[in-house]
């Protein structure tokens, strides 16, 4: 009997319907039960006949103790025997748990070494140019002093991308010339990014399940259209017959990263020369994963026979010219090109002509992504939510031209809230702008001794705020309390910004050894009091954390004059000026708040 007829359900982590739906679809199609899982806040319920259950799990970056603890605990509940990767974020945590998660199940990806080199751009390109794959020129810039020194290197136009992925998803951008970049760096606080040339050529995609280092199955695709407009993930794409070369070339990295299982890697190919350029590569399903499965390629089921001890039965060959589109994503790029003026590097293109092209990209005789008349609703739940986006993003983008740069800046936080938390945000904003009192009038309760100070990247405001707090209890002779600090965004073991750096050397309480970590339960279940800095750390707190409201506060709560249960301003995007009025802040709030503890009597050192 079969495997397939007798099989233990499978559960795919991440839930992007081009991806996570087209993988699960596929299982079901041949009897293999599948539910799907996901710990990221922005994606949506996915709801389909071939996935039985849904599962919401708690956000990895906010609070990765808790995302572990349910993942494990769901593992063991439901019984799956094997757990498929479906996006970055999804691969990354999956590589973090790999020790547990395989003693419990079959993980759909490698060990976290090989993984490690997949999602470390850096890693990758090092590994192709030792296999003599050709590659972008690139430049790693990890501060903003790195860019002075690299920029007499650097080929007009640019593309800067995350070094790293796994983390979110996130944006390429294309500069011009040299005075744009610098300030789009400096402006944006980016780090660990990379700075490569521009190659001209198509987008192409050479799709491989290797098993012992052998092809087992092969797939390409060129993509025709991405969203954004100025590059981004494909939209419209068609199938290719394997390039030799680009096969060729695949297969040799990939065992160089001794990877495992699926992966797509991305190339740049000049057809004129024929010449061609390694971008990227995704180990991990991708997003235009039903393109091969229409066209008789069925990745998902084949990986799953491999990791059941199944020979797949693959077909020598699949039909070419097969289109495919992703609405939602076509969608996506007709408003990058209405919203703002094309920033495409190339050939220049007509924005009318794109338009009208889009018209030829809808017809019947392009498959679509998601769409499927036995399963409609996802489809449709998709488009929704991406036509309610489209027009939430034309709103922002009147409101821009229509209203004044502080209500432009609130609209722009409160978007970027997980939709919980955009409530208590406008509660706190409202209040703020009609001077109605709020309970931050508060003060810490009696016997508080252990105390979290709290901002959006743990990099420049709480750490200093942590380091204030331990100088001055020391100096008036305090013993027992504790401090920590962390951010609601932080991305763990980043050190403190550059102007931190500076501004707290002058203060004499360097931050040289710190090193960011995210707010996690455990901290938050820890302490006794929990200090935000603005309103937005401030109505995240409350929305992750309702059992411990009561231990919120704002730290200009302790603030003297106007600045009293006032913002204290992020100088993350400012000057080292900046940084140094926020740090004369902290300071202010700082001293009051040890001068007004209500501290038993052994807790100061006797004299």
């Amino acid at each position: 009997m079969s495997k397939v007829s007798q099989s233990l359900p499978v559960l795919i982590l991440g839930a992007s319907p081009r991806i996570s739906l087209s993988v699960a679809r596929s299982l079901h199609r041949h009897g293999i039960p599948v539910e799907i899982a996901s710990f990221q806040p922005e994606e949506r319920d996915l709801r389909s006949r071939a996935v039985r259950q849904f599962h919401r799990l708690p956000a990895r970056q906010t609070d990765p103790g808790a995302f572990r603890a349910a993942l494990l605990t769901l593992i063991r509940e439901k019984g799956f025997d094997l757990l498929l990767p479906a996006g970055d974020p999804a691969l990354a945590a999956l590589a973090d748990l790999y020790g547990e998660l395989s003693t419990l199940l079959k993980v759909g990806c490698p060990s976290p070494r090989a993984v490690e080199r997949v999602l470390n751009k850096s890693l990758t390109l090092e590994a192709a140019q030792r296999c003599g794959i050709r590659v972008p020129l690139t430049h790693r810039i990890s501060i903003i002093a790195d860019l002075e020194s690299t920029a007499p290197q650097l080929r007009f136009p640019v593309v800067i991308k995350p070094e790293k992925k796994g983390a979110s998803a996130s944006r390429v951008f294309y500069f011009h010339n040299f005075p744009d970049l610098a300030s789009a760096i400096a402006n944006r606080g980016w780090d660990n990014v990379l700075l490569q040339e521009f190659c001209p050529g198509v987008g192409v995609g050479v799709e491989i399940l290797i098993h012992n280092g052998e092809c087992v199955a092969k797939f390409q695709h060129r993509r025709l259209k991405e969203a954004p407009a100025t590059g981004g993930v494909a939209v419209v794409a068609i199938s290719e017959e394997p390039d030799p070369d680009l096969v060729r070339s695949s297969m040799t990295l990939l065992c160089a990263l001794e990877w495992e299982g699926i992966a797509m890697v991305e190339f740049r190919l000049d057809r004129e020369t024929g010449s061609h350029v390694l971008m990227e590569v995704n180990g991990r399903y991708w997003g235009s994963v039903s393109l091969p499965i229409l066209a008789g390629v069925d990745f998902p089921l084949y990986h799953w026979q491999i990791l059941h001890g199944e020979t797949p039965a693959v077909p020598a060959r699949y039909p070419v010219g097969v289109r495919w589109r992703w609405s939602p994503g076509i969608l996506d790029r007709i408003q990058s090109i209405l919203s703002r003026k094309l920033e495409r590097v190339g050939t220049p293109s007509s924005k009318w002509r794109e338009l009208f092209g889009t018209l030829a990209d809808l017809s019947p005789s392009t498959h679509e992504a998601v769409w499927s008349w036995r399963d409609p609703r996802p489809f449709f739940a998709e488009i929704t939510g991406a036509l309610s986006a489209m027009s939430a993003t034309v709103f922002t983008s009147l409101s821009r031209r229509l209203l004044p740069n502080s209500v432009r800046s609130h609209i722009d936080i409160r978007s970027r809230l997980v939709p919980e938390a955009r409530g208590a945000y406008s509660r706190l904003r409202l209040n703020d702008t009609l001077h109605m009192g709020n309970r931050n009038h508060r003060r810490v309760s009696a016997g508080a001794k252990t105390f979290l100070f709290v901002c959006y990247g743990n990099l420049m405001r709480s750490p200093f705020a942590e380091a204030l707090f331990r100088r001055a209890v020391a100096e008036r002779g305090i013993d027992g309390l504790l401090a920590h600090s962390a951010g609601t965004h932080a991305v763990p073991g980043r050190p403190a910004h550059t102007w931190a750096l500076a501004a707290s050397r002058e203060l004499g309480l360097p931050l040289d050894q710190h090193r960011a970590q995210p707010v996690t339960l455990e901290l938050v279940s820890a302490s006794d009091a929990i200090f935000a800095m603005d309103f937005e750390n401030l109505a995240e707190l409350e929305t992750l954390y309702p059992g411990f409201k009561s231990r919120i506060f704002l730290l200009s709560a302790y603030a003297d004059g106007r600045q009293r249960n006032r913002e204290i301003p992020d100088p993350y995007f400012g000057e080292i000026d900046a940084t140094r009025r926020c740090y004369a802040i902290l300071k202010n709030c700082i001293d009051n708040l040890v001068r007004n503890l209500d501290l038993p009597r052994d807790n100061k050192k006797s004299e």
